[in-house]
């Protein structure tokens, strides 16, 4: 018996299935209680005393009974016998139930994984009658609560600084890792001390602490240190069930294999990455794969580009021509693999890529008929867009980009002014406004901190510049790092009014806070 501030669900959950446990975990959060159960350490089932999570609930709500069975709902049966009614009659086809209960069980977990306060009891005597076992993902939901939980619960777990971090033996490149977790696995090629492993991450530190409490409850990175709830002998590795889908075997290439690589990657190896993708003129160019490629395929690719050629990964380069470089082409593969992943922007793209080749053919037979080239159309791809040198290129696609932009278009935005910063990348402007576009997603934010150092390189004496970067820091809350850029910029043009509106801001926050 204990409370949830000091071991909530999660750990738990963790705990008990290391240990191969059975009974029933029982939780109180005010006036909701939830059982959980086990049979030696694998999660089976769970209940809760909301209407709202009970099996009737939502059996009405899917519209999967008629009027005539409606009855049925109110004989207060509970909801395994309830199940077990509506298969026996034929209302309800197992497999449809089945697929039910995992939902229904997964929404209870969901619910109090969140709980961090309240009371838990276990019971090792206390098993389910019922001969039921729900496979739910708990890796995933693990993950998931660990984003949603209290901030300063999430620090809270996280006390000792020189706390040792590493990754787990095996990890699988098809687990369907966030951008960050995949970037923060890749950083662990040994052994890493909390402090160590924040500051190499390039991320806040509270979202570093989230991605990492739900890596380490899914056991795809260790800690050195957890708060055990019970004394109970661990089971031997064979006889305890995982807390997470076991990795399937794989023979993919070896990019695509379970083994991280170093993060001293050979410099050919990187310049062969490097001039594939200042070639590259779409997304599938971008990743290598077939425009026929599956959504799996792109994830597996993506997962192993962002182990080798993550930008985090060459932090001793920081500041040099060459890392600049990397952080673009990084993001170009990122974008790639957000527009690919997504069933509407994948469509969308494919439209415009269609749009581009036609548009290209007919700008050919144009030029070859009268000479003059026809104004872009909406949509247009920037890589396809007709000009005669490198240059016009990229103004072409940075006047695209940039109205794009004000438009609000930022996925569009995105493409051109990627595009320009490649085709010219020694063009302060373009890789400055490229920063901005990266700064209005939230998926590619903390790239466009590279792009607007680049351009502050170029040119050291543009206000506006050092105060976009000064906008990013403080959308990131490093308002410390925002005034310093915000200082440099007031004492080049002290009448800058983007930066003296940000400064206001900066005031007033401090008051607030």
């Amino acid at each position: 018996m204990g409370k949830l501030t000091e071991q909530p669900l999660a750990e738990l959950i963790r705990e008990i299935s290391i240990k191969g446990l059975s009974g029933t975990l029982r939780l109180e959060h005010e006036r909701m209680q939830t059982a959980v159960y086990f049979d030696k350490g694998q999660l089976i089932y769970a209940a809760a005393n909301l209407r709202t999570l009970r099996l009737r609930d939502y059996l009405v709500k899917r519209g999967l009974v008629s009027e005539d069975d409606h009855a049925k709902l109110a004989n207060g049966l509970p909801d395994l016998e309830l199940a077990e009614e509506l298969a026996k009659d034929g209302t309800l086809r197992q497999k449809d139930i089945d697929a039910l209960l995992v939902i229904l069980v997964s929404d209870i977990l969901r619910v109090s994984l969140l709980w961090t306060d309240g009371s838990w009891d276990f019971n090792g005597r206390a098993r389910l009658a019922d001969p039921v076992c729900v496979k739910v993902d708990t890796g995933t939901l693990f993950r998931e609560a660990a984003h949603r939980i209290s901030h300063s619960f999430v620090s809270g777990r996280f006390r000792n600084p020189n706390e040792m971090i590493a990754r787990a033996s095996e990890v699988s490149p098809t687990t369907n890792f966030r951008p960050a977790e995949s970037f923060i696995l890749s950083r662990l090629d040994k052994p890493l001390m909390l402090e160590e492993l924040i500051s190499l991450s390039g991320l806040p530190e509270l979202e570093t602490q989230r991605v990492l409490y739900g890596l380490a409850l899914s056991d795809f990175v260790t800690r050195e240190y957890w708060q055990n709830a019970f004394r109970t002998e661990t089971a031997k590795p064979s006889e305890v069930p995982s807390a997470t889908p076991a990795a399937p075997t794989t023979t993919a290439k070896p990019e695509q294999s379970d083994n991280w690589l170093s993060a001293s990657i050979e410099n050919e190896d990187l310049e062969v990455f490097l001039n594939r993708l200042r070639t590259a003129t779409n997304h599938y160019q971008v990743l290598e794969l077939p425009a026929t490629a599956k959504t799996s395929e792109i994830k597996d690719t993506y997962y192993a580009m962002a182990r080798r050629y993550h930008p985090d990964r060459f932090h001793l380069k920081s500041g040099t021509k060459v890392h600049a470089e990397i952080s673009s082409a990084f993001a170009r593969v990122t974008q790639a693999y957000e527009t690919l992943t997504n069933p509407n922007r994948r469509a969308g793209y494919d439209h415009t890529l269609e749009r581009s080749r036609k548009f290209a053919e007919e700008e050919a037979k144009r030029l070859a008929k009268t000479g003059q080239p026809a104004k872009s159309a909406e949509g247009v791809d920037p890589n396809l867009a007709n000009s005669e040198t490198g240059a016009s290129r990229a103004e072409f696609s940075f006047r695209e980009g940039s109205g794009a932009l004000e438009q609000g278009r930022i996925r569009a935005a995105i493409e051109y002014l990627s595009n320009a910063a490649r085709l010219e990348p020694q063009e302060a402007r373009y890789r400055a406004y490229y920063g901005r576009a990266l700064a209005a997603d939230a998926n590619t934010r903390r790239l466009a901190e590279h792009e607007f150092q680049a351009a502050i390189k170029l040119e050291p004496t543009n206000a506006d510049f050092r105060t976009m970067l000064a906008e990013l820091y403080f959308e990131l809350k490093f308002h410390r790092r925002a005034q310093t850029e915000l200082d440099r910029a007031l004492s080049i043009d002290r009448n800058n009014a983007a930066a003296n509106q940000l400064l206001r801001k900066l005031a007033k926050t401090r008051k607030v806070g």
